[in-house]
């Protein structure tokens, strides 16, 4: 993902199933900005991040990987 829009409006899904890129069994945890759902994922313990995935409208479906690869990017404002 190429320069990400940190302040877009983004929803936090938690997946049941820990490893499935169907959407089924999943479930809205939170919402809020691109950045700050991010930064809640990042604090998780890795057993709890590994069910999460963000749903980021225009950007796409981000994955754990992606999400730990966005946490750590230079421009991350968090």
């Amino acid at each position: 993902m190429n320069a990400p829009d940190w302040n877009a409006e983004a929803k936090l899904i938690e997946r049941d199933d820990m490893g499935s890129e169907m959407a089924y069994d999943f479930h809205e945890r939170a919402t809020g900005t691109l950045g700050e759902l991010i930064a809640k994922v990042g604090a998780m313990s890795p057993h709890e991040r590994a069910r999460m995935v963000i749903d980021a409208g225009s950007q796409g479906t981000i994955n754990v990987a992606q999400i730990v690869e966005l946490a750590g990017r230079d421009d991350f404002p968090f």
